[in-house]
């Protein structure tokens, strides 16, 4: 398996022996992975087939560290292990990130509450029994990002062993920054990338167009809610109308979005939030947390975050009613 800096040092060389970035050339690369799709438009004469493969082995160095559904991957060990594990680079990447987020959110942004996404049978393990509050109570006891913690040796440390970190709601977004990183250092200057709807761009489209991408109407589900346009900047976002599993005991429905601070489903009347930040890990972090967090609140925090602004579409009598930052129309026109 390649390592992320010898991809980029590889691609950089068949860019600089090949590729002439002043002829317009857009690529469309598309594919599966982390458990959704990808599409990819590139400004570059590099073969599609060339431009795929390092994109994949991206893909599976992220597999590798943050997938909770591979068993031999680093998260695995850690969840599973009662020991200090060793973490590589990129995880150490998206914990310190999901730590920040976790802190600034007060809570609502938390990976530890995985334990909740696999007691509801939203995660790797299928779970058919009932819930009960008992259930909950004895999970909630360990959740909670200040449970675990970096050593100085790049380990990870678990106050409990059966803390278990899920990384799904920030994973995606840090995909994408890494195959932006990657275009950019091969000088690639027009792209626009797309990893299960979390989105990141540069540079213009063809005909020197602004890059345009539609949020989706979360009660119409075929229809779009609006169409924005996006440059130079990342977007995510996040919603209960996508997944979701019917108890087959009880026939409840659960979201895949878990309040990390009480433990339930959301069952609030935001129905997407949608997030443009300059990076694709704080957008899709800060779109999962806004899911949680009261839109009041949510609004005075993200105002004083520099670059950042969000798109909250809430329901009253199946109507939309959106809530915009004070930048939102700004950014996207």
């Amino acid at each position: 398996m390649l390592s992320f800096r010898k991809i980029v040092s590889f691609f950089l060389l068949l860019i600089i022996t090949s590729c002439n970035n002043d002829v317009n050339d857009y690529k469309r690369i598309r594919g599966n992975a982390l458990g959704t799709t990808y599409s990819i438009i590139v400004d570059t004469e590099i073969k599609e087939s060339i431009i795929k493969q390092k994109i994949d082995s991206i893909f599976e160095v992220v597999n590798n560290s943050m997938s909770t559904y591979i068993d031999t991957s680093i998260i695995s060990k850690v969840n599973l292990s009662d020991k200090p594990v060793s973490v590589d680079y990129h995880f150490i990447k998206v914990f310190n990130k999901s730590k920040e987020i976790w802190s600034l959110s007060k809570g609502a942004f938390d990976p530890t509450a995985g334990s909740f996404v696999n007691l509801y049978g939203l995660g790797p393990e299928i779970i058919s029994k009932k819930i009960d509050k008992s259930k909950i109570d004895s999970i909630i006891k360990i959740v909670g990002f200040d449970k675990v913690y970096l050593s100085n040796e790049n380990k990870i440390i678990k106050n409990n062993k059966n803390i278990f970190i899920d990384f799904n709601a920030i994973a995606k977004g840090y995909s994408v920054d890494l195959i932006k990183d990657l275009f950019e250092e091969n000088f690639l200057k027009n792209f626009l990338i797309e990893v299960g709807g979390e989105l990141s761009s540069k540079g213009n489209a063809e005909n020197n167009r602004k890059w345009k991408v539609a949020i989706q109407n979360p009660i119409e589900m075929n229809t779009y809610y609006n169409q924005i346009f996006l440059t130079d900047k990342s977007l995510a976002t996040s919603g209960n109308y996508r997944k979701f599993r019917i108890d087959p005991v009880t026939g409840e429905k659960y979201v895949h979005i878990i309040n990390p601070l009480t433990g339930d489903p959301l069952s609030n009347n935001i129905l997407s939030a949608s997030v443009i930040s300059d990076t694709c890990i704080e957008a899709d972090a800060w779109a999962t947390a806004l899911m949680v967090m009261n839109p009041i609140n949510a609004l005075e925090l993200i105002d004083k975050i520099d670059g950042t602004e969000i798109l909250l579409l809430t329901s009253k009598n199946n109507e939309i009613f959106p809530i915009k930052s004070k930048g939102w129309d700004s950014v996207t026109k």
